[in-house]
């Protein structure tokens, strides 16, 4: 699907795959990602990142 679109943006290269894992609270979510989810999150909201490592 390609776009001229500016406000239509493609998921980072580091991000490719994310969107597996749900929204769990506190650490269970982090333990349940995968690596590129867990850096996407940390990359596009690190303080979310922050708060569910510290879970």
């Amino acid at each position: 699907m390609e776009t001229n679109d500016p406000k239509v943006t493609a998921p980072a290269p580091y991000a490719a795959g994310t969107g597996t894992a749900a929204m769990l609270p506190g650490r269970e979510a982090l333990d349940r990602m995968s690596y590129r989810e867990r850096l996407a999150l940390k990359h596009s909201d690190p303080a979310t990142y922050e708060q569910l490592r510290r879970g």
